[in-house]
């Protein structure tokens, strides 16, 4: 059973769930016949379906077979939060507040191949995924117990991953976790000073300086921030501006996916394959048609581990300024349709 107790001294929920640590991982490991380590049993492989839990939505072709799938949706078999337990507050005292871990848990299983990376897939099929979250994100805040949607994906073992075979994840909140409440408050403080949307602004800043833009086409671009948090830190904004990731449309959705195809084949090729989590950011129950926000993507590679200081202050230190970051992956020349080429100067995004 999923809890959540408040802590007074953060104005944020802690959420505890201890199935989470019964989760398996892949540490059991045959030769497969090409030579590759595989999972002796992969849930997430076609043929291994009934290793699942049900299945909540898949793409698959027109009667086609149980397994004929190319996108999965399934929930996760030891979530964090889970639909049927109840949302009611509950205080014991004066300084403690609880919940019922009430929400949802899913796993999206973004193709049927084991072993490969998403920057390795054809753009048809990472459009595929794109339209699988967004028809998730708007199928579960029909529920009116969610406030939040996190959508995220991990990658590698330092960033969270226990299954090798490469998925997504999508948590329903039944609060707004306070690191998003941030965000939304400053972008509301400075729509009510300005009149202009925070990241609209930002955006025309970094386009304006052009030294962090890593790159772009005509519906988004990618930059490292100006006040990245960790090395090679990397985000992508729309030019059109929509507070919810479920707005985009089909049209911009492959162009999406063209796009986050070549920073992740930079960030794979110029660092060798690391560790990373990344986040769509999208605007919260209430707030989806608000002018203040503007969905986005962030990758974050996990090069370095937080110690002390950063726990103790709360601040970042990072060891690689955005500047150098977005030279070095330039130096990588990547295509949407090609993948990798040959390692070349550019001298810029």
């Amino acid at each position: 059973m999923s809890l959540l107790r408040f802590d007074r001294t953060t104005n944020d929920w802690v959420v505890y769930s201890p199935s989470r640590a019964l989760r398996p991982h892949d540490t059991r490991l045959v030769p497969s016949a090409d030579g590759h380590a595989e999972p002796a049993t992969c849930p997430f492989c076609p043929g291994n379906e009934a290793l699942t839990p049900p299945e909540i939505f898949a793409v698959r072709p027109p009667r086609g077979l149980r397994s004929d799938w190319s996108v999965r949706v399934v929930s996760n078999k030891f979530p964090a939060l889970r639909i049927e337990e109840d949302p009611s507050r509950r205080d014991e005292g004066a300084m403690f507040r609880s919940m019922g871990g009430c929400g949802a848990h899913e796993v999206i299983v973004e193709s049927r191949e084991h072993t490969a990376l998403l920057c390795q897939q054809p753009i048809s099929q990472i459009e595929s995924v794109l339209a699988t979250l967004q028809r998730r994100l708007s199928d579960l805040m029909g529920d009116r117990r969610f406030q939040s949607i996190i959508i995220f994906k991990n990658h590698g073992a330092s960033a969270g991953t226990s299954i090798r075979h490469p998925h997504w994840q999508l948590i329903a909140t039944p609060v707004t976790p306070r690191l998003l409440r941030l965000k939304q408050i400053e972008a509301t403080e400075y729509f009510d000073q300005t009149g202009k949307c925070l990241y609209c602004v930002l955006l025309e800043a970094e386009l304006a300086a052009g030294r962090r833009i890593l790159a772009q086409n005509d519906d988004y671009v990618a930059l490292c921030p100006y006040a990245s948090h960790v090395p090679f830190e990397t985000w992508i904004l729309p030019r059109l501006r929509q507070a919810s990731f479920g707005h985009v449309s089909g049209e911009r959705l492959k162009s999406l996916a063209e796009l986050l195809k070549v920073v992740l084949l930079k960030l794979h090729t110029a660092l060798d394959n690391p560790d990373f989590n990344l986040t769509i950011d999208t605007a919260s129950r209430g707030a989806e048609d608000e002018e203040y926000f503007a969905w986005h993507l962030r990758i974050l590679p996990r090069l370095s581990t937080p110690a002390g200081f950063e726990l103790g202050s709360g601040m970042s230190i990072n060891t690689v300024l955005p500047e150098d970051a977005v030279a070095f992956l330039s130096e990588v020349a990547v295509t949407a349709n090609h993948g990798a080429a040959n390692q070349v100067a550019t001298g810029g995004g």
